[in-house]
């Protein structure tokens, strides 16, 4: 067999063989082999704008209704409770989100349920608000956002993300679970 056809060959296997042989990897690939189960490239080329603006489009949101509140409904308190409230709910729900977000993206995808609540509670929020006529503007952004972050959460992208992350997650445990097995994991 020549040396082209040879090449030619190994070309068509060269997706999942290359990683296997340690000596032919390139510093950075032999780095993702050993410290990774997915290409971390690849896998932010096609997750990295879902990520984005799913945590983009939740900030908008708690901003949105935050603001809508302190404009509708908070007007009729004294003004430093009103910021407080404001500045505090703004917080918590936010860690909460994010932090959902972080789980969600470690591999618990029940999580997923905490974002959506916390988009409905926010929609839910916003619709009675008509009642004190706020600006136009704000207040459709205030529904606007909460629907548009149901819509990414739903989107095909996010499910396959969600699922590929509980794969990622017990690839991992079963990879802990051997290394404890072999008494290499403490």
């Amino acid at each position: 067999m020549s040396k082209h056809k040879r090449r030619r060959h190994l070309k068509e296997f060269e997706t999942d063989e290359k990683w296997n042989d340690w000596k032919t990897l390139n510093p950075e690939e032999r780095a993702y082999a050993y410290f990774y189960f997915e290409n971390p490239k690849k896998f932010r080329r096609r997750y990295a704008l879902v990520i984005g603006a799913d945590l983009m489009i939740g900030c908008l949101t708690i901003a949105m209704t935050a603001v809508l509140m302190l404009m509708t409904f908070l007007t009729t308190m004294d003004e430093d409770i009103a910021v407080r409230i404001f500045y505090f709910g703004s917080l918590v729900v936010g860690f909460t989100l994010v932090a959902s977000k972080i789980q969600v993206v470690y591999g618990r995808i029940r999580l997923v349920w905490m974002s959506v609540g916390i988009y409905v509670i926010c929609l839910l929020i916003s619709i009675p608000a008509i009642a004190y006529r706020p600006p136009l503007f704000l207040y459709f952004m205030a529904l606007l956002s909460p629907l548009t972050g149901l819509l990414v959460l739903n989107s095909p992208r996010c499910r396959e993300l969600r699922y590929k992350m509980l794969e990622i997650r017990h690839k991992r445990e079963d990879t802990i679970a051997t290394l404890k097995q072999q008494g290499r994991w403490k």
